[in-house]
Order: C-alpha cells, then sequence, then structure tokens
C-alpha cells in the first residue's frame, strides 16, 4: 500500500517527461517568427520572384534595380518598405521602392515606405503585381549593399474553407446546383430512353405492315406464277425446242424460264426486224473515166489508119 502512491508519481513525472519533450522538439523545428528569408530579385520583370507577405533580405549594387512580384487584390490596402540591414551610407545614395501594375505603370513611389489604402488595376488584367526597388548613386558606382524588403497588405496564396467564413453561403448553393444537375441527368436520361422505345415500336409497326402486305401479295403472286407456267406450256408444246427447252415443272427454276423466254422473243424480234427491213439499194456506176490527150490522139491515130484499109 505505501508503493502505490510513488508508482503513480513516477508516473505522471514519466508523462510531464514526455510532454517537455514532445513540446521541445516541436519548438526547435517550428519557424522562427519575423524571420528574413533570403531572395535574389530579378533584373527583369519577366523573371521576378513571386513574394507572399514577410520579410525578405537580398543584395543589390548601386545603380541597379530589382524586381519582384505579389499578388495584389484590388483595393487592398498595402504597406511596402526597403532599408538597408546594416547602418545606411553616409551620402551618394538613395534607396527606395515603387508599387508598379500589371500594365507596368508606376502606381506609387518611389519611396522608402510605400504604402496606401488600395488602388484598382484595369479590368482584363492579372493580379500579379510588380515591386520595382532601385539604388541611385552620384559617384559609388558597382558598390553592394544588403537590404531588407518588407511587404504587407497583399494577397497571399491559399483558400479558406466557406464553413470557416462567417455569412458564406457557397456551399448551400453548390448544394442546390448538384441536386439540380441530378434532377436534369435523370430526366435527360429518362428522354433518351423514352426516344428509343418510340424507336424500336416504329420499327415493329414497319415490320408488321411489311408481312401484312407480303401476306396480302402472295395469293397474287402464285397466280401469275401459275398463269406463266400454262403458257410456257402451251408456247412449247407444239415447238420441237421443247427438246433443248424442257416441260416447266417444280424443279425447274422460274428465273431459268424467265432468261428462256427473254432469249426467244429477242430472236424474234431480230427476225421479223430483218423480214421488215427494205434491202438497201444497188450501188449507182461509176462515172466513165475521161482519157488523156495521148490517149485520145492515139485512139484518133488508130480508127483513121482502120478507115484507109
Amino acid at each position: 500500500m505505501t508503493l502505490r502512491p510513488r508508482t503513480t508519481r513516477l508516473a505522471a513525472l514519466g508523462v510531464l517527461i514526455a510532454l517537455i519533450a514532445i513540446v521541445t522538439a516541436v519548438g526547435l523545428w517550428s519557424p522562427i517568427a519575423g524571420a528574413q528569408a533570403v531572395v535574389v530579385g530579378s533584373a527583369d520583370f519577366r523573371n521576378a520572384p513571386e513574394l507572399p507577405p514577410g520579410q525578405y533580405v537580398d543584395r543589390i549594387v548601386t545603380g541597379d534595380t530589382a524586381w519582384y512580384s505579389i499578388i495584389y487584390t484590388n483595393n487592398t490596402p498595402y504597406n511596402f518598405a526597403v532599408a538597408f540591414q546594416d547602418s545606411p551610407p553616409d551620402r551618394g545614395v538613395d534607396l527606395s521602392v515603387s508599387l508598379v501594375a500589371p500594365t507596368l505603370t508606376t502606381v506609387d513611389g518611389p519611396a522608402a515606405v510605400v504604402s496606401g489604402s488600395g488602388v484598382t488595376y484595369p479590368a482584363g488584367h492579372t493580379n500579379a503585381w510588380f515591386l520595382k526597388v532601385s539604388l541611385a548613386t552620384n559617384g559609388q558606382i558597382g558598390v553592394e549593399y544588403p537590404i531588407v524588403l518588407t511587404i504587407d497588405g497583399v494577397q497571399a496564396l491559399g483558400t479558406d474553407d466557406c464553413s470557416d467564413i462567417d455569412a458564406c453561403t457557397l456551399d448551400d448553393g453548390y448544394a442546390v446546383v448538384g441536386v439540380a444537375l441530378a434532377k436534369a441527368t435523370a430526366e435527360l436520361e429518362q428522354a433518351r430512353s423514352q426516344e428509343t422505345l418510340v424507336a424500336v415500336q416504329n420499327q415493329i409497326e414497319n415490320s408488321r405492315g411489311f408481312v401484312e402486305s407480303a401476306s396480302a401479295l402472295e395469293p397474287t403472286a402464285q397466280s401469275r406464277l401459275a398463269r406463266a407456267e400454262r403458257q410456257m406450256a402451251q408456247l412449247c408444246a407444239p415447238d420441237p425446242m421443247c427438246v433443248e427447252f424442257p416441260n416447266p415443272g417444280s424443279r425447274t427454276p422460274l428465273i431459268g424460264w424467265i432468261f428462256g423466254l427473254a432469249a426467244l422473243g429477242f430472236g424474234a424480234f431480230r427476225a421479223f426486224k430483218k423480214l421488215t427491213t427494205d434491202p438497201a439499194p444497188a450501188a449507182a456506176p461509176a462515172p466513165p473515166r475521161r482519157l488523156s490527150s495521148r490517149e485520145q490522139a492515139q485512139a484518133e491515130k488508130k480508127a483513121r489508119s482502120k478507115q484507109k484499109r
């Protein structure tokens, strides 16, 4: 019984030591408030590093300009300051910062501290603005100085949940839109199903109409086929061609009879045309050839010699 209080105190001491170790570890790994990050400005605004609010250390040479990019929202109060990290030079240098719009128009500055209640950039432009830090000099060309740039009052990258913002109704509106979208999707699928059903019903009705029409035309077709077979038998019976063109029977295809009749009809048509066509007129005799002068003189000479005899 006397050991239980001591055991309890040891357990409590162990928990306290563990908590102290955890807090110490977290404190060692957590970032120090107000720490200054090292940054390198760009000589061209197109390559300017993007900086969220905070303090930054850079090095600039007299006579040069450094560009930085920031995300700025319309009508947001702002405050930008630039200063030497160490003691400022006695004279001959002027360190300043300017707020530059996306159109590269200087909105505020140059000055050591630039602040205001808010500005507006034209519609259609990006919200990426620029800070231009310049170190002018009267005669100390090429001297490098460490500087501290302070950025405050601009929009930091990140989003907040609607539930964490008072009077935010975006989640409710999104839920209403989701319900409306689901309802519209269901109605669309139902309409598509009905269109498919109507199309299938139309195909069924067309098929039924085709079957009914075929059934109605079947007796007429059978009657015409029987009549054609009878006519073929009558035409073929007294003619010797029946030896080559067999009598119609159940095994003879109808298409064969049709081609046979077509051949007979074509032959009869050629014979009839040959008999009724007039013979071609005889060719007119060729006119006598005209004698040449030499041939004519020889003929006359022969005629005179015959007369002398």
